[in-house]
């Protein structure tokens, strides 16, 4: 979950635990005053009656009647009952569900002189009268209808508030934290867009006292110091190639010359072959790292320039059979366009040459018949250049890649090489816009494909 939506959960959460506690209070706070308004009702209700009774008393002795016990209002479903001390029936409205007094309820009146206590939707308040040596219960009940409807309605309209609300808040709430962390959604895409070839560009940002600024400000001091530490790493790889370059050469030729002597012992022959090999792998890292220093400095594409990609191969082939007679290669051509043959494209030559001399040479020193088979597809959207040979299959010990610098195959024990070549290879077609691919078509099968997009 990214920090945006992290953000606007968290917020819409409190906020809607918030809105909902609110909601919950008011409708409370409403319903207790309900409550409280209709028990007032009922205990005015009861004290008229008792009034009314009092009156009988005086002018009658004959038993109350309900026109006895009339009031100025009526509740809805209103029931009246009236109990002497022991709880013996004085007067009792007609109603198909009386109203009863428990042994309990008579007992907690005693003490507290008025009880109230509901059965759904109906309240009852009983009250205590003592007047001389008269002791009267009064129990009036009825139903709130008018306070339960607009209770009812109160509940609806927050129910409904709730949701919407819920919504509208759910939504400011993403729109709120995307247009606060939209400064860093900036800053991410700015961040994204360096190499190492603009590490000296800083971030450019407003000078605000804000987090931001400081992420942004913070971030070009740590650019300052990347870029100071990889100009000086690159310097000294290219330095120290260089430098290593001249006396590797001289060893080179000395050797050379030595095993053009005619009086030199054959066992002291051999030993300055397997020299002279050591240092020509040597020359080979060497220039691989020089190769790499270049391509890390970076290439220049207003430079490009048409190439015709065979004249290079076979411009490749020729100086690798004066290295190796027995060198083979075989080379087709596929047109699967109806357009005019054009073997071309656009990139540094110097670069395109190391990268075929280097593809050539892997596949050849791999080969178990020293033939190479080059095909050149053309494409409607690419042109491919797929380089086969018989051998041995590499794998790769946990799994490493085949084009990560020094990584070596399981078949390369006793072959030389630096682990260079496929990774200059794949730095170069990366800067022609090009990839390399390996796959195995068949048993002790290689073919290596790169693809040029037009």
């Amino acid at each position: 979950m990214t920090l945006k939506n992290r953000f606007a959960l968290l917020f819409s959460l409190f906020f809607t635990l918030f809105f909902a506690v609110v909601l919950l209070i008011v409708y409370t706070l409403f319903s207790d005053y309900r409550q409280a308004d209709f028990y007032s009702r009922l205990v005015s209700k009861s004290d008229q009656i008792y009034f009314e009774i009092g009156k009988h008393f005086k002018n009658s002795t004959l038993p109350i009647t309900e026109e006895d016990v009339q009031t100025t209002y009526k509740l809805v479903n209103e029931r009246i009952a009236v109990f002497d001390f022991n709880r013996k029936k004085i007067f009792q409205t007609s109603h198909s569900n009386p109203i009863l007094l428990t042994r309990i309820q008579i007992k907690s009146l005693r003490a507290q002189k008025t009880i109230y206590f509901n059965n759904y939707e109906i309240e009852t308040v009983v009250k205590f009268f003592v007047k001389g040596n008269d002791r009267i219960i009064v129990a009036v009940s009825a139903e709130d209808l008018y306070g339960n409807s607009k209770l009812d309605y109160l509940k609806s309209l927050f129910y409904w508030t709730f949701i919407f609300g819920l919504i509208l808040l759910w939504f400011f709430s993403y729109q709120l934290s995307r247009r606060a962390l939209l400064p860093m959604d900036r800053l991410r895409e700015k961040v994204q867009e360096i190499t190492f070839q603009n590490l000296n560009n800083p971030i450019q940002f407003e000078n605000k006292k804000d987090e931001i600024s400081a992420l942004a400000k913070a971030f070009n001091h740590m650019l300052e110091r990347i870029d100071r530490a990889y100009k000086r790493q690159r310097e000294f790889t290219g330095n120290a190639s260089h430098e290593l370059r001249t006396p590797i050469a001289r060893i080179g030729t000395q050797i050379e010359n030595l095993l053009q002597e005619k009086q030199v012992d054959v066992n002291l022959k051999n030993s300055l072959k397997s020299v002279h090999e050591d240092v020509y792998h040597l020359s080979d890292v060497v220039t691989s790292l020089l190769i790499l220093s270049r391509l890390d400095e970076g290439v220049k594409t207003d430079n490009f320039k048409a190439i015709r990609i065979d004249e290079i191969i076979f411009d490749v082939t020729d100086k690798l059979l004066k290295i190796w007679p027995d060198f083979k290669l075989q080379f087709e051509i596929e047109n699967k366009t109806s357009n005019e043959l054009i073997l071309e494209v656009n990139g540094d030559e110097t670069l395109l040459k190391i990268a075929i001399t280097n593809l050539l040479k892997n596949a050849y020193t791999y080969s178990d018949n020293h033939q190479v088979k080059v095909t050149y597809i053309l494409n409607k959207s690419s042109q491919n250049i797929q380089v086969y040979n018989t051998g041995e299959v590499p794998s790769f010990k946990d799994n490493s890649p085949m084009f990560q610098a020094f990584s070596r195959g399981t078949n390369s024990y006793d072959k030389p090489g630096s682990g260079l070549g496929l990774r200059i290879i794949q730095r170069i077609l990366k800067y022609h816009n090009a990839s390399i691919t390996f796959n195995s078509p068949a048993e002790n099968a290689n073919l290596f494909e790169i693809k040029f997009n037009r």
